[in-house]
């Protein structure tokens, strides 16, 4: 499709009054200017009207090769076409450039036109992406300035031009037609790793930056192609890692879990280094899954519980096992932190429960040798019985109080066998008293 931008006949009249500063003809021209917008003939082609503003962008129709989206064609009479190409002549023959020329004339028509109703009266082309795309950016400071707005979109994009940025800062936040879609659209690119902290800075309280900032550690750490680099800018920027999820992990948490040192000992002088997620997984359990020794190593030195259980009653020790995190295992183990497999600690409360039952069935025995009258050598069966029921059970006490014995909830019945071993011991050893205070007062 064709496009083709129409340069009215008022404009040559509009220029001469401007050059000239009359304002009887500037008014002239103004007051008949045509209605702008884009029009389609039968043949598709698109015909184009801009403000005024907009022609002093270009001071004069383009010829072909030098327009990129539109076709410039003008509509004036012979004597328009003398005066403008003479006009130019004597302006070429100046040392004044194109860019400080059309400042001028901009300066001169804003005494008569509201400049940023001009501006917003056509949705297409940008008046920004206008000089941008002409590098006047003198004239877009300039602008500025003088009150011109610019949309999220354009500010955003003039944020990343080093020859607008400060400019941009000395009229901010006033220059921004939407300061709220600003602040939504540069948090966007914010979250995408992006630098547009400076801008937020500019537009923001400290309240609301400090939050934006968590909320885009937060969505770069879980980014499957998070940068290192990128989240370190944002702690220098004043992020501490408190941002969660929707299942309480933090972005401190990920960090541990994507094997992020750096970060981690960054964010860690903000951080509570016994906190839990919503699955009851403490920092240990992240390091493990990292399979990283050093990051293990990190948080086990910072006082992280290795004991504690999520909701599926799992330690970190037992989530290397589970994983096969053999690394992040041998850490642990070279730190005294083992634990067993389920048939071992199984087996662990079997031998435990057994010597229990043992110690309990020694007291029959110690009885029978008690009260059994014909019996030689009474007291040494007696004494023998208890000596080895304490030594059974102390035995048993010692594997139970172990470290890897487990933590697990003991049903009833072998809670019973334990009360009944300690009963058994009690009255084993008062026996064993009862004979020696016999002996005694024979």
């Amino acid at each position: 499709m064709e496009h083709v931008l129409i340069w009215p006949a008022q404009y040559p009249l509009l220029l001469r009054g401007l050059a000239e500063q009359n304002g009887a003809f500037i008014l002239d021209a103004l007051e008949s200017w045509p209605v702008c917008g884009t029009s389609t003939d039968e043949q598709g082609v698109e015909s184009t009207i801009l403000p005024p503003a907009f022609y002093l962008l270009w001071l004069k129709p383009l010829e072909p090769f030098e327009s990129c989206y539109f076709q410039h064609i003008d509509e004036y009479d012979e004597q328009q076409q003398i005066y403008t190409q003479q006009l130019f002549e004597h302006l070429d023959s100046t040392d004044m450039t194109r860019q400080s020329l059309t400042i001028t004339l901009l300066e001169r028509l804003k005494g008569y036109s509201d400049l940023q109703l001009q501006i917003d009266s056509v949705s297409a082309p940008s008046f920004y992406e206008l000089l941008t795309h002409r590098r006047y950016f003198q004239t877009m400071t300039w602008a500025l300035t003088q009150g011109v707005k610019l949309t999220a979109v354009d500010l955003c994009d003039a944020w990343n031009n080093e020859d607008l940025r400060s400019g941009i800062i000395d009229v901010l936040p006033s220059c921004a037609a939407n300061t709220s879609e600003t602040i939504q659209l540069a948090t966007e690119h914010l979250l995408k790793g992006e630098e547009y902290y400076s801008l937020l800075r500019e537009l923001c309280d400290e309240s609301e930056l400090s939050s934006l900032l968590e909320q885009a550690l937060l969505a770069h750490v879980v980014d499957p192609q998070a940068k290192q680099s990128t989240l370190i800018a944002f702690i220098s920027q004043g992020a501490k890692g408190y941002a969660k999820d929707d299942v309480g992990r933090s972005a401190f948490m990920w960090a541990i879990e994507k094997g992020f040192v750096n970060v981690v000992e960054q964010l860690l002088p903000y951080q509570d280094i016994t906190c839990i997620d919503d699955m009851g997984e403490t920092c240990l359990h992240y390091a493990v899954k990292s399979n990283l020794p050093s990051m293990v190593k990190v948080i086990l030195n910072a006082g992280c519980d290795p004991h504690q259980r999520d909701v599926h009653d799992q330690t970190a020790y037992r989530l290397t096992m589970q994983n096969g995190a053999l690394a992040a295992r041998k850490v642990l183990e070279e730190h005294g932190i083992i634990e067993l497999s389920e048939d071992a600690q199984y087996n662990k409360i079997r031998q435990v429960h057994g010597l229990y039952a043992l110690v309990t069935l020694l007291l029959p025995l110690q009885l029978f040798f008690f009260f059994h009258d014909s019996l030689n050598a009474k007291q040494e069966f007696v004494w023998g019985a208890a000596l080895l029921g304490v030594s059974i059970f102390a035995i048993a006490r010692g594997v139970r109080r172990g470290p890897l014995y487990p933590s697990k909830p003991h049903p009833w019945s072998l809670k019973g066998l334990s009360a009944l071993s300690w009963l058994s011991i009690s009255l084993q050893s008062m026996f064993s008293l009862l004979v020696l205070i016999t002996l005694l007062g024979v």
